[in-house]
Parts: structure tokens; sequence; C-alpha cells
């Protein structure tokens, strides 16, 4: 098998289809990973190589007639679909992110990572009311995550609502308060509410950069 697939999944020998399976989701459901892997260049190319690991194992399993059982549980079966969506998300490939995604919320509604990246998605595309609704119901579900209220923001302000888009960049900012330059964020966008100006001209920003599509 591949020697380095399996050092980097803490493996020896000729592991099998399941504890190659165990040590890919003890890895990747690690509380660093519980969060926008994406945005996060370090995080992502972690996430991508055990990720890359895992599947070369599999493959070379089933390549030798071994039968590739399907996952354990219905949570397994989620965590390994929401693990494709994030890998599908580092790569740009958003069409399949939002399949993953979207596979992993039909069969366990409501998982709050799941919610959070297809509010993500939603954003992405401008479906500013649905993406307003998933990343509302991933803030309610991750209570102690500022995630959640950063892109609420984004999809607030994109929606011309510059009083909620405070409101939730301020609950960010109390959840971590070493993000940087949210206060002046806080304040753009409080002169701006003021003087009345369109909050169109700013579509391109937070999520943006994040994709890479605007420095």
């Amino acid at each position: 098998m591949d020697s380095e697939a399996l050092v980097t999944l803490g493996l020896s020998g000729d592991p099998g289809v399941g504890e190659i399976r165990k040590a890919y989701l003890a890895r990747t459901t690690q509380p660093r990973f519980q969060g926008v892997v994406f945005q996060d260049l370090s995080l992502s190319r972690e996430f991508s190589r055990l990720h890359e690991a895992y599947v070369t194992l599999m493959r070379e399993l089933a390549q030798t007639g071994v039968e590739v059982s399907a996952p354990s549980s219905l949570t397994e079966t989620v965590q390994l679909l929401f693990n494709q969506g994030v890998y599908a998300m580092i790569q740009q490939n958003f069409l399949r992110a939002g399949e993953k995604f979207q596979e992993a919320d039909r069969i366990q509604p409501r998982s709050p990572l799941v919610l959070l990246h297809l509010g993500i998605l939603l954003l992405k595309r401008r479906s500013l009311y649905a993406a307003e609704k998933y990343l509302r119901d991933a803030a309610e579900l991750l209570p102690g995550n500022h995630a959640p209220w950063l892109y609420l923001s984004e999809a607030y302000e994109q929606a011309g609502k510059p009083k909620l888009a405070q409101v939730a960049l301020r609950k960010a900012l109390e959840l971590n308060p070493s993000l940087q330059g949210i206060a002046a964020r806080i304040k753009n966008l409080n002169n701006r509410d003021k003087s009345g100006k369109d909050f169109g001209t700013r579509r391109f920003s937070l999520l943006d950069r994040l994709l890479g599509k605007r420095k």
C-alpha cells in the first residue's frame, strides 16, 4: 500500500477498509477542522493531504478486489459526504461541493457544519434570503462559533440591511476577539448607513476575497 498515505493517516502494515476509514475520520473531525476550512490556506492543505491519502488507500483496496463496505452509521455517511464537500470547496469545485452538502443534509437534516457551508455557497450564488436562513440556523446550532455570524454579516450587507450586518459583526467579534478589521467594518457600515449610500457596491467583499475572486 502507498507508504506515504499510510503515514499521513497514522497507519502501517495492511489495514482494512474499516481501519482506514476510522483513522481518516478521527483526523478530519479534530477541533481545528470544525469551521470553515477552505478560508485557511494551512488548514486547507492539511485537510487535502488527509483526504487524498484516504482516497488513495481506498482506491488501492478496490483495485485489489477488496470490497469497500458502506459506512457503519448515518453519522459516518454524513461526515464522509461533508468531507467530500469541504475538499471540493478547497478545489473551488462549488457545484460538486453543493451536491455533497445537499446529500448530507437530506440524510441528516440540520447538521450544523453542513448548514454553515450550504449558507456560504448560497451567499456565493447571491441567493441572499436562503443564505440568511441557513446561516441563522448554523449560528443557532453553533453558539460558540463566530463563522456563521461573519457570513451572516456579509449576507445582511449585500441585502441592504446594514444594522443587522453590524449586529452580526459584533457577535462574531464577541465570540472571537482576535478577528481583524471588524471594528473598521462596523464603523464603515455605520457611516454608510447614515449617508444612505448604496450597499450593493460592496458585493465583492469578504466571501470573494476568501474565494480568491478579488483582492
